[in-house]
This record gives C-alpha cells, structure tokens and sequence, in this order.
C-alpha cells in the first residue's frame, strides 16, 4: 500500500507570532480520526519531508498559488506531532486569508498527508498488539479500523477553499475577514457573497451532491481569480467568439449561481450544536 492519504489532525494550534505568521500545530498520539483510524505520533518519518516541508491548501499540488507557506519545525515531542508552520501571508492572498482565519479562531484544523508504511487493520493478528502498544483502550479500540505504527509525512495541509465554507462565512459576519479579503481571493458582487452566506448556512442540511456543488462553486471563484490574476501578467489573445463569447460565458455562469442558490435556500437549516 504506497497510496497518499490525508487524515484530520486534531486541532490544537498556538499562534506563536502574529508578526511572523507562525503558528504551532500540534497532533495527539491514539486520536481516532473522522476515518476512524489512528496515527501513532512515534511512528511518524520524516525523511522525504524534510526535503521541502510543504504547507498546501487541501492537499492541492497543482498550482504554485496553492503553496500557503513552510513547515519550519518538525519533531515528535510528549508523545505528540508538533509541528511549527510560517504561512507565506507577505506574499499569497490565499496564505493571509488563511492567517486571519487561523488567527481569529475560524481556522483550526489541519490535515496531514501521509503514505502508510506499517499498519493493522482491526481483525488481524497484529491489531490487538500494535492496540496495546499504543496504549489505546477497550472502546476506541472497538471503534478503530486501522492502525497506522509506522507512516511517511509527504506534506501538511490547511482546508481553506474546497472545504466546508462555515468557516469563511463566520469570519465574514464576526469582522474577522473584510469584504477586501474574500476580493483577494476571488470574491466579487452581490452574487457570489451571497452565495457564500447560503452556503455555509445550509452546508449541514445538504445531501451529498449539494456539498459537492458548493465545493465546486468555491473552487472556480477561487480559480477565476487566479486565472484573471495570470491573464492580466501576460499577452492578451481573444478566445474564439471574442467578447461576445466571454458575455454569454459570463452570463451562464451568472444563471447557474443563481439556480444553486435557490437550491441551497430550500436546503433544512441543521441547528448548531450548543
């Protein structure tokens, strides 16, 4: 098994210097994860991470924009993954977003991406050994499917666009995050701020294709903003159809957000956890 994977580390974060964007993130031995499975902190390699320490929005590699900074500190410390983070908020949008968010408290998660090296899955031999080695009791154990002993950090990531977009609204309505801010990232117009409010209020009570839409919808206002951002530092060539073209493409896109945003309006508000 040589696959990628990504797990939710537990998010408790120090921001240990405002003017230097660093924040501690700190990940506990024998959690169980949202996959119901364990990482043990002394298992941990670091070897090809330490080539380059990457700190990724979503585990996305695709694009130079979606670097949000550096893990600069790294190290397993009381039993725990300790890991020190300089977000590159000078210099990304995206990255300063993510400060803000982090900073105010709207941000607190991270997830590790991770390739497993040695594991047990609950009901084989070596389950119930690496359990006991891991000090994990009786009721977690029951509920853990795999046990990941020994696992190779590829990179560390901070879920900002493409995930649950709670956080970006809160921020929003608390004054955390100015009108300005989302602009930098790609918000723009009534519309898509709207779009943004219905979408973190309905997010809970939306089935499985609706959060898929709405994921999808803050991946391509993020990604029009990059792609506007590259056109404006190159030549400009017209597309076939020229302006009449970007119109109609523009107006398309215009109607489809206005269709899932009455979709999202009908959507059962999930009442907020006390």
């Amino acid at each position: 098994m040589s696959e990628r994977l990504a797990r939710l580390i537990t998010p408790e974060i120090k921001v240990i210097s405002a003017q230097d964007f660093t924040v501690d993130y700190i990940a506990s031995d024998a959690t169980l994860d949202c996959y119901n499975e364990v990482l043990i902190a002394k298992g941990v390699k670091f070897d090809r991470f330490a080539k380059n320490a990457p700190f990724v929005d979503s585990h996305d590699y695709g694009t130079i924009e979606k670097l949000l900074g550096s893990v600069i500190e790294f190290g397993v410390k009381a039993g725990k993954v300790v890991e020190r983070v300089k977000w590159a908020a000078d210099v990304s949008p995206l990255a300063a977003l993510g400060f803000k968010l982090t900073e105010s408290g709207h941000l607190r998660a991270v997830s590790v991406g991770f390739i497993p090296v040695k594991y047990a899955w609950s009901g084989s031999p070596e389950f119930a050994a690496m359990a006991k080695e891991c000090g994990m009791d009786i009721e977690t154990a029951a509920q853990c499917r795999c046990i990941h002993r020994e696992w190779m950090q590829i990179e560390l990531s901070a879920c900002i666009i493409g995930a649950n977009p709670s956080a970006l609204a809160k921020a929003f309505k608390d004054g955390a995050l100015q009108e300005r801010d989302l602009a930098a990232i790609g918000f723009a117009g009534d519309n898509e701020f709207e779009f943004l409010q219905l979408a973190a209020g309905s997010y809970d009570g939306a089935d499985a294709l609706q959060r898929l839409q709405i994921k999808l919808e803050l991946q391509r206002i993020y990604r029009a903003r990059s792609l506007s951002s590259a056109s404006s530092s190159t030549p400009h060539h017209h597309a076939p159809g020229g302006d009449g073209e970007a119109k109609r493409q523009a107006e398309q896109r215009a109607a489809d957000l206005r269709e899932l945003a009455a979709a999202l309006k009908a959507v059962p508000r999930v009442p907020a956890a006390s």
